[in-house]
Protein backbone atom coordinates (compact mmCIF):
# COMPACT_ATOMS: atom_id res chain seq x y z
CA UNK A 1 0.00 0.00 0.00
CA UNK A 2 1.25 3.28 -1.37
CA UNK A 3 1.88 5.74 2.00
CA UNK A 4 -1.04 8.35 2.19
CA UNK A 5 0.55 11.80 1.72
CA UNK A 6 -2.39 13.97 2.05
CA UNK A 7 -1.65 13.60 5.93
CA UNK A 8 1.76 15.05 5.62
CA UNK A 9 0.23 17.85 3.39
CA UNK A 10 0.31 21.51 4.11
CA UNK A 11 0.82 20.42 7.77
CA UNK A 12 2.23 23.83 9.48
CA UNK A 13 2.92 22.89 13.18
CA UNK A 14 2.53 26.77 14.19
CA UNK A 15 -0.68 27.86 12.53
CA UNK A 16 -2.22 24.76 14.94
CA UNK A 17 -4.37 26.16 18.00
CA UNK A 18 -2.05 24.21 20.79
CA UNK A 19 1.65 25.26 19.33
CA UNK A 20 0.86 28.40 18.93
CA UNK A 21 -1.54 29.08 22.50
CA UNK A 22 1.53 27.28 24.30
CA UNK A 23 3.79 29.40 22.15
CA UNK A 24 2.77 32.90 23.11
CA UNK A 25 1.25 31.39 26.87
CA UNK A 26 5.29 30.69 27.45
CA UNK A 27 7.07 33.66 25.62
CA UNK A 28 4.97 36.09 27.88
CA UNK A 29 4.81 34.04 31.14
CA UNK A 30 8.17 33.41 31.63
CA UNK A 31 9.60 36.76 30.03
CA UNK A 32 7.21 38.39 33.15
CA UNK A 33 8.57 36.33 35.90
CA UNK A 34 12.10 36.35 34.79
CA UNK A 35 12.09 40.62 34.87
CA UNK A 36 12.91 41.72 38.79
CA UNK A 37 9.96 44.65 40.43
CA UNK A 38 13.41 46.75 40.20
CA UNK A 39 13.73 46.80 36.10
CA UNK A 40 9.71 46.71 36.12
CA UNK A 41 9.74 50.43 37.86
CA UNK A 42 12.86 51.43 35.63
CA UNK A 43 11.94 50.59 32.66
CA UNK A 44 7.75 51.07 32.45
CA UNK A 45 7.26 52.82 35.57
CA UNK A 46 5.25 50.54 37.20
CA UNK A 47 5.55 48.07 40.35
CA UNK A 48 6.03 44.43 39.54
CA UNK A 49 2.85 42.97 41.22
CA UNK A 50 1.73 39.51 39.86
CA UNK A 51 2.61 36.77 42.20
CA UNK A 52 3.69 33.20 41.06
CA UNK A 53 0.65 31.86 42.18
CA UNK A 54 -1.35 34.23 39.43
CA UNK A 55 1.71 33.47 36.52
CA UNK A 56 1.00 29.41 37.29
CA UNK A 57 -3.07 30.44 36.72
CA UNK A 58 -2.60 32.54 33.68
CA UNK A 59 -0.68 29.16 32.60
CA UNK A 60 -3.14 26.59 33.31
CA UNK A 61 -5.75 28.65 31.24
CA UNK A 62 -3.52 28.44 28.25
CA UNK A 63 -2.95 24.57 29.20
CA UNK A 64 -6.63 24.35 29.41
CA UNK A 65 -7.35 26.23 25.76
CA UNK A 66 -4.31 23.66 24.77
CA UNK A 67 -6.06 20.43 26.01
CA UNK A 68 -9.40 21.33 24.58
CA UNK A 69 -7.92 21.82 20.99
CA UNK A 70 -6.20 18.69 20.83
CA UNK A 71 -8.61 16.29 22.48
CA UNK A 72 -10.42 17.89 19.30
CA UNK A 73 -7.84 16.54 16.96
CA UNK A 74 -7.72 13.25 18.96
CA UNK A 75 -11.20 12.60 17.67
CA UNK A 76 -11.04 11.96 14.00
CA UNK A 77 -8.31 12.46 11.69
CA UNK A 78 -8.31 15.65 9.02
CA UNK A 79 -10.07 14.88 5.62
CA UNK A 80 -7.95 16.92 3.54
CA UNK A 81 -9.87 18.01 0.32
CA UNK A 82 -8.56 15.53 -2.42
CA UNK A 83 -7.45 18.39 -5.04
CA UNK A 84 -5.45 21.45 -4.11
CA UNK A 85 -6.47 23.04 -1.06
CA UNK A 86 -8.99 24.69 -0.54
CA UNK A 87 -10.61 23.07 -2.81
CA UNK A 88 -13.85 25.57 -3.66
CA UNK A 89 -15.98 25.59 -6.31
CA UNK A 90 -16.53 27.82 -9.17
CA UNK A 91 -20.00 28.78 -7.95
CA UNK A 92 -18.45 29.47 -4.28
CA UNK A 93 -15.70 31.50 -5.54
CA UNK A 94 -18.57 33.61 -7.73
CA UNK A 95 -20.29 34.02 -4.12
CA UNK A 96 -17.03 34.88 -2.05
CA UNK A 97 -15.82 37.78 -5.12
CA UNK A 98 -19.03 39.66 -4.44
CA UNK A 99 -18.97 39.87 -0.54
CA UNK A 100 -15.26 41.19 -0.74
CA UNK A 101 -16.55 43.77 -2.89
CA UNK A 102 -19.12 44.49 -0.22
CA UNK A 103 -17.10 44.75 2.53
CA UNK A 104 -14.75 46.67 0.83
CA UNK A 105 -17.23 49.13 0.01
CA UNK A 106 -18.27 49.22 3.70
CA UNK A 107 -14.62 49.84 4.99
CA UNK A 108 -14.52 52.67 2.46
CA UNK A 109 -16.90 53.89 3.88
CA UNK A 110 -16.14 53.45 7.58
CA UNK A 111 -12.77 55.16 6.78
CA UNK A 112 -14.85 57.74 4.59
CA UNK A 113 -16.79 58.59 8.19
CA UNK A 114 -13.22 59.29 10.22
CA UNK A 115 -12.22 61.71 6.95
CA UNK A 116 -15.50 63.60 7.53
CA UNK A 117 -14.72 63.53 11.58
CA UNK A 118 -10.98 64.94 10.83
CA UNK A 119 -12.02 67.63 8.65
CA UNK A 120 -14.82 69.01 10.68
CA UNK A 121 -12.51 69.03 13.93
CA UNK A 122 -9.98 71.04 11.32
CA UNK A 123 -7.26 68.17 12.01
CA UNK A 124 -4.44 69.89 10.28
CA UNK A 125 -0.64 68.27 9.75
CA UNK A 126 0.30 69.56 12.96
CA UNK A 127 -2.27 67.44 14.98
CA UNK A 128 -1.07 64.61 12.83
CA UNK A 129 2.72 65.15 14.10
CA UNK A 130 1.49 65.33 17.23
CA UNK A 131 -0.42 62.10 17.05
CA UNK A 132 0.65 59.94 19.58
CA UNK A 133 -0.67 62.06 22.49
CA UNK A 134 2.89 62.15 24.29
CA UNK A 135 3.00 66.12 22.75
CA UNK A 136 0.39 66.68 25.66
CA UNK A 137 -2.41 66.89 23.31
CA UNK A 138 -5.03 64.78 23.09
CA UNK A 139 -5.28 61.61 20.85
CA UNK A 140 -6.54 62.39 17.56
CA UNK A 141 -9.58 59.50 18.41
CA UNK A 142 -10.52 61.18 21.38
CA UNK A 143 -10.61 64.42 19.54
CA UNK A 144 -12.72 63.29 16.23
CA UNK A 145 -14.86 61.04 18.18
CA UNK A 146 -16.90 58.07 16.26
CA UNK A 147 -20.10 58.20 13.80
CA UNK A 148 -21.92 55.37 15.27
CA UNK A 149 -22.56 52.62 13.08
CA UNK A 150 -20.35 54.56 9.88
CA UNK A 151 -16.84 54.37 11.29
CA UNK A 152 -17.33 51.04 13.01
CA UNK A 153 -17.81 49.89 9.52
CA UNK A 154 -13.93 50.11 9.38
CA UNK A 155 -13.76 47.00 11.08
CA UNK A 156 -15.13 45.37 7.84
CA UNK A 157 -11.87 45.18 6.54
CA UNK A 158 -10.97 41.97 8.85
CA UNK A 159 -13.68 39.77 6.58
CA UNK A 160 -12.53 41.40 3.16
CA UNK A 161 -8.99 40.27 3.47
CA UNK A 162 -9.91 37.10 5.02
CA UNK A 163 -12.62 36.91 2.31
CA UNK A 164 -10.23 37.69 -0.81
CA UNK A 165 -7.30 35.54 0.47
CA UNK A 166 -9.24 32.46 0.41
CA UNK A 167 -10.42 33.33 -2.81
CA UNK A 168 -6.54 33.87 -3.73
CA UNK A 169 -5.38 30.72 -2.38
CA UNK A 170 -7.99 29.20 -4.99
CA UNK A 171 -6.81 31.14 -7.79
CA UNK A 172 -5.40 33.92 -9.04
CA UNK A 173 -7.19 37.19 -9.02
CA UNK A 174 -6.38 40.49 -9.62
CA UNK A 175 -8.77 42.28 -8.46
CA UNK A 176 -9.15 40.80 -5.09
CA UNK A 177 -5.10 41.38 -4.43
CA UNK A 178 -5.79 45.11 -5.28
CA UNK A 179 -8.72 45.09 -2.66
CA UNK A 180 -6.14 43.19 -0.05
CA UNK A 181 -4.01 46.28 -1.20
CA UNK A 182 -6.10 48.80 -0.76
CA UNK A 183 -7.66 48.02 2.54
CA UNK A 184 -4.39 47.23 4.26
CA UNK A 185 -3.26 50.60 2.75
CA UNK A 186 -6.19 52.02 4.29
CA UNK A 187 -4.90 50.71 7.80
CA UNK A 188 -1.65 52.29 8.10
CA UNK A 189 -2.38 55.91 8.51
CA UNK A 190 -5.27 54.70 10.73
CA UNK A 191 -2.28 53.05 12.70
CA UNK A 192 -0.23 56.25 13.03
CA UNK A 193 -2.82 58.99 13.32
CA UNK A 194 -4.92 56.82 15.93
CA UNK A 195 -1.95 54.90 17.84
CA UNK A 196 -3.35 51.65 16.57
CA UNK A 197 -0.97 49.26 14.91
CA UNK A 198 -3.72 47.13 15.65
CA UNK A 199 -5.06 48.10 12.97
CA UNK A 200 -2.53 46.27 10.77
CA UNK A 201 -1.99 43.44 12.72
CA UNK A 202 -5.59 41.99 12.88
CA UNK A 203 -5.38 42.04 8.56
CA UNK A 204 -1.93 40.88 7.78
CA UNK A 205 -1.97 38.34 10.22
CA UNK A 206 -5.11 36.28 8.80
CA UNK A 207 -3.55 36.94 5.62
CA UNK A 208 -0.54 35.32 6.23
CA UNK A 209 -2.64 32.30 7.94
CA UNK A 210 -4.30 31.66 4.50
CA UNK A 211 -1.60 32.53 2.40
CA UNK A 212 1.24 30.14 4.31
CA UNK A 213 -1.08 27.48 4.57
CA UNK A 214 -1.59 27.80 0.11
CA UNK A 215 2.23 27.83 -0.01
CA UNK A 216 3.06 24.81 1.84
CA UNK A 217 0.92 22.94 -0.27
CA UNK A 218 4.32 23.37 -2.37
CA UNK A 219 6.99 20.51 -1.15
CA UNK A 220 9.11 23.13 -1.90
CA UNK A 221 8.02 25.76 -0.05
CA UNK A 222 7.42 24.09 3.34
CA UNK A 223 10.38 23.91 4.79
CA UNK A 224 10.57 27.55 4.50
CA UNK A 225 6.79 27.96 5.61
CA UNK A 226 7.53 26.00 8.89
CA UNK A 227 10.19 28.25 9.99
CA UNK A 228 8.25 31.42 9.59
CA UNK A 229 8.15 32.33 13.28
CA UNK A 230 12.06 32.24 13.49
CA UNK A 231 11.49 35.21 10.91
CA UNK A 232 8.46 37.15 11.79
CA UNK A 233 9.12 37.77 15.16
CA UNK A 234 12.04 40.19 14.14
CA UNK A 235 9.94 41.69 11.49
CA UNK A 236 7.52 42.44 13.99
CA UNK A 237 9.85 44.14 16.11
CA UNK A 238 11.19 46.42 13.36
CA UNK A 239 7.55 47.37 12.07
CA UNK A 240 6.72 48.28 15.62
CA UNK A 241 9.84 50.39 15.90
CA UNK A 242 9.10 51.89 12.91
CA UNK A 243 5.60 53.29 14.31
CA UNK A 244 7.07 53.63 17.76
CA UNK A 245 10.04 55.98 16.08
CA UNK A 246 7.42 58.15 15.22
CA UNK A 247 5.34 57.68 18.42
CA UNK A 248 7.72 58.02 21.24
CA UNK A 249 11.19 57.78 20.52
CA UNK A 250 11.46 61.62 20.49
CA UNK A 251 10.15 61.67 24.32
CA UNK A 252 12.72 58.64 25.28
CA UNK A 253 15.71 59.84 22.98
CA UNK A 254 16.97 61.28 25.82
CA UNK A 255 17.50 58.26 28.71
CA UNK A 256 20.71 56.86 26.98
CA UNK A 257 19.62 54.27 25.51
CA UNK A 258 20.03 53.66 21.52
CA UNK A 259 17.26 53.28 19.90
CA UNK A 260 16.88 49.41 19.18
CA UNK A 261 17.32 48.82 22.66
CA UNK A 262 14.67 51.10 23.44
CA UNK A 263 12.20 49.43 20.79
CA UNK A 264 12.81 46.21 22.19
CA UNK A 265 12.58 47.05 25.56
CA UNK A 266 9.23 49.09 24.74
CA UNK A 267 8.37 45.48 22.56
CA UNK A 268 8.53 43.59 25.99
CA UNK A 269 6.69 45.87 28.07
CA UNK A 270 3.30 46.26 26.46
CA UNK A 271 3.69 41.85 27.42
CA UNK A 272 5.16 42.10 30.47
CA UNK A 273 2.99 45.08 31.68
CA UNK A 274 -0.38 43.32 30.49
CA UNK A 275 -0.17 40.11 32.36
CA UNK A 276 1.27 42.64 35.60
CA UNK A 277 -1.91 44.29 34.58
CA UNK A 278 -3.98 41.23 34.54
CA UNK A 279 -3.33 40.34 38.13
CA UNK A 280 -4.34 43.88 39.29
CA UNK A 281 -7.32 43.82 38.10
CA UNK A 282 -7.83 40.60 39.37
CA UNK A 283 -6.75 42.10 42.92
CA UNK A 284 -8.76 45.48 42.67
CA UNK A 285 -11.72 45.24 40.31
CA UNK A 286 -13.14 41.51 41.40
CA UNK A 287 -15.52 42.70 43.56
CA UNK A 288 -18.86 40.78 44.66
CA UNK A 289 -22.13 40.79 42.46
CA UNK A 290 -19.48 41.75 39.42
CA UNK A 291 -21.43 40.65 36.46
CA UNK A 292 -19.09 39.21 33.39
CA UNK A 293 -18.01 42.60 31.35
CA UNK A 294 -15.18 41.63 29.20
CA UNK A 295 -15.52 38.53 28.21
CA UNK A 296 -18.94 39.54 26.40
CA UNK A 297 -17.55 43.76 25.51
CA UNK A 298 -18.77 42.48 21.86
CA UNK A 299 -22.57 42.39 23.78
CA UNK A 300 -22.29 45.79 25.89
CA UNK A 301 -20.01 47.83 23.37
CA UNK A 302 -22.74 47.31 20.16
CA UNK A 303 -24.52 49.80 18.73
CA UNK A 304 -27.88 50.51 20.63
CA UNK A 305 -26.50 48.49 24.15
CA UNK A 306 -24.06 50.38 25.20
CA UNK A 307 -26.86 53.75 24.71
CA UNK A 308 -29.01 51.51 26.87
CA UNK A 309 -26.25 50.92 29.62
CA UNK A 310 -27.73 47.77 29.84
CA UNK A 311 -24.50 46.44 31.71
CA UNK A 312 -25.22 49.08 34.32
CA UNK A 313 -28.67 47.86 34.56
CA UNK A 314 -27.61 44.09 34.70
CA UNK A 315 -24.94 44.77 37.34
CA UNK A 316 -26.66 47.34 39.64
CA UNK A 317 -24.44 48.77 42.48
CA UNK A 318 -21.52 47.26 44.26
CA UNK A 319 -21.32 47.81 48.01
CA UNK A 320 -19.18 50.78 48.50
CA UNK A 321 -19.92 52.06 45.43
CA UNK A 322 -22.07 54.34 43.49
CA UNK A 323 -21.91 52.62 40.52
CA UNK A 324 -20.41 49.22 38.17
CA UNK A 325 -17.21 49.28 37.11
CA UNK A 326 -16.27 51.36 34.76
CA UNK A 327 -13.36 52.16 31.92
CA UNK A 328 -12.74 55.15 34.53
CA UNK A 329 -12.17 52.63 37.12
CA UNK A 330 -9.77 50.53 35.23
CA UNK A 331 -7.30 54.00 34.46
CA UNK A 332 -7.98 54.90 38.04
CA UNK A 333 -6.60 51.53 38.80
CA UNK A 334 -3.60 51.77 36.98
CA UNK A 335 -2.75 55.57 38.54
CA UNK A 336 -2.01 53.94 41.42
CA UNK A 337 -0.79 50.50 41.25
CA UNK A 338 0.62 50.56 37.50
CA UNK A 339 1.03 53.03 34.72
CA UNK A 340 -1.59 54.14 32.41
CA UNK A 341 0.51 54.59 29.92
CA UNK A 342 0.57 50.50 29.33
CA UNK A 343 -3.12 49.97 29.46
CA UNK A 344 -3.36 46.40 28.21
CA UNK A 345 -4.65 43.69 30.41
CA UNK A 346 -3.81 39.85 29.53
CA UNK A 347 -6.59 37.69 28.39
CA UNK A 348 -5.13 34.92 30.23
CA UNK A 349 -6.47 36.76 33.64
CA UNK A 350 -9.88 37.72 31.79
CA UNK A 351 -12.38 34.49 32.14
CA UNK A 352 -11.19 34.41 35.89
CA UNK A 353 -11.96 37.77 36.77
CA UNK A 354 -15.84 37.30 34.99
CA UNK A 355 -16.51 33.90 35.91
CA UNK A 356 -14.16 32.85 38.90
CA UNK A 357 -11.19 29.96 38.66
CA UNK A 358 -13.21 27.22 37.97
CA UNK A 359 -15.48 28.83 35.57
CA UNK A 360 -12.11 30.89 33.89
CA UNK A 361 -10.82 27.39 33.48
CA UNK A 362 -13.89 26.03 31.62
CA UNK A 363 -13.89 29.34 29.40
CA UNK A 364 -10.68 28.30 28.43
CA UNK A 365 -11.77 24.63 27.63
CA UNK A 366 -14.70 25.48 25.70
CA UNK A 367 -12.74 28.16 23.31
CA UNK A 368 -9.90 25.66 23.33
CA UNK A 369 -12.46 22.96 21.50
CA UNK A 370 -14.19 25.85 19.21
CA UNK A 371 -10.53 26.81 18.33
CA UNK A 372 -9.96 22.63 17.37
CA UNK A 373 -13.23 22.54 15.45
CA UNK A 374 -12.24 26.05 13.26
CA UNK A 375 -8.68 24.93 12.66
CA UNK A 376 -9.89 21.13 11.14
CA UNK A 377 -12.51 22.82 9.15
CA UNK A 378 -9.95 25.57 8.09
CA UNK A 379 -7.55 22.41 7.07
CA UNK A 380 -10.77 21.12 5.19
CA UNK A 381 -11.64 23.43 3.20
CA UNK A 382 -14.98 24.26 4.89
CA UNK A 383 -16.29 27.41 4.61
CA UNK A 384 -16.74 27.69 8.24
CA UNK A 385 -13.14 27.17 9.44
CA UNK A 386 -11.38 29.22 5.84
CA UNK A 387 -13.29 32.27 6.98
CA UNK A 388 -13.33 31.86 11.08
CA UNK A 389 -10.09 30.69 11.85
CA UNK A 390 -7.61 33.02 10.28
CA UNK A 391 -9.45 35.50 12.50
CA UNK A 392 -9.69 33.25 15.83
CA UNK A 393 -6.27 33.06 15.32
CA UNK A 394 -5.52 36.78 15.42
CA UNK A 395 -6.81 36.11 19.59
CA UNK A 396 -4.40 33.93 19.96
CA UNK A 397 -1.75 35.16 19.09
CA UNK A 398 -3.13 38.41 20.93
CA UNK A 399 -4.19 36.99 24.16
CA UNK A 400 -1.31 37.81 26.16
CA UNK A 401 -1.82 41.26 25.90
CA UNK A 402 -5.55 41.77 26.05
CA UNK A 403 -8.74 39.18 24.58
CA UNK A 404 -8.94 40.09 21.09
CA UNK A 405 -11.89 37.86 20.34
CA UNK A 406 -14.72 39.47 22.33
CA UNK A 407 -13.73 42.61 21.66
CA UNK A 408 -16.53 45.58 20.01
CA UNK A 409 -14.09 46.07 17.10
CA UNK A 410 -14.12 42.01 16.19
CA UNK A 411 -18.01 42.13 16.08
CA UNK A 412 -18.23 43.56 12.48
CA UNK A 413 -15.77 40.46 10.95
CA UNK A 414 -17.36 37.58 13.42
CA UNK A 415 -20.69 38.45 11.83
CA UNK A 416 -19.64 39.20 8.24
CA UNK A 417 -17.49 36.33 8.09
CA UNK A 418 -20.38 34.23 9.86
CA UNK A 419 -23.20 34.97 7.03
CA UNK A 420 -20.70 34.67 4.20
CA UNK A 421 -20.14 31.26 5.29
CA UNK A 422 -23.07 30.54 5.89
CA UNK A 423 -24.33 31.83 2.75
CA UNK A 424 -21.49 29.36 1.05
CA UNK A 425 -22.12 26.58 2.85
CA UNK A 426 -26.08 26.40 2.06
CA UNK A 427 -24.91 26.99 -1.86
CA UNK A 428 -22.60 23.74 -1.63
CA UNK A 429 -25.82 21.70 -0.05
CA UNK A 430 -27.66 22.92 -3.10
CA UNK A 431 -24.81 21.93 -5.49
CA UNK A 432 -24.44 18.94 -3.72
CA UNK A 433 -28.25 18.01 -3.52
CA UNK A 434 -28.59 18.89 -7.26
CA UNK A 435 -25.96 16.91 -8.20
CA UNK A 436 -27.42 13.83 -6.39
CA UNK A 437 -30.95 13.70 -8.01
CA UNK A 438 -28.92 14.21 -11.47
CA UNK A 439 -27.51 11.03 -11.07
CA UNK A 440 -30.44 9.52 -9.54
CA UNK A 441 -32.70 10.52 -12.46
CA UNK A 442 -33.85 7.45 -14.94
CA UNK A 443 -32.20 7.31 -18.13
CA UNK A 444 -34.86 5.98 -20.97
CA UNK A 445 -32.62 3.32 -22.89
CA UNK A 446 -34.35 2.63 -26.24
CA UNK A 447 -35.44 -0.86 -27.31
Amino acid sequence: MRPDTTTRRARVWWLAPTSVILMVATMSILLTAAISDDRFRALWNTPKSVTGHVLVLMFCGALALAVGASAVGALRPVRLPAQRWPNLRPEAIALLCRASSLLVGLTVLGYLGFGLLMARAGIGWAQIAGASGYSGSAPIKTVVGTIPGVTTMTQFGIAAVIVSSVVLAQQNSRAELLKIVAVVGMSVPRAFIFAERLAVLELVVPIAVVACYRVAETPRMRSLVRIVPVVALPAVIVIFSVFEYFRSWEFYRGTGRSFWQFSFERVAGYYATAVNNGYLELNHLNVAGREPLTTLEFLWDAPGVRQLGLYDQLAGNFPGRNGVVTDADYVAMLTHYGNPEFNNATGFSIPYLDYGTAGGLLFFLIAGVIAGLLYRAFREGSPVGLLLYPLFFVGLIELPRYMHWTQGRSLPSWVALGVVALLVTRADRRWRTTRRDDVQEPVAVLS
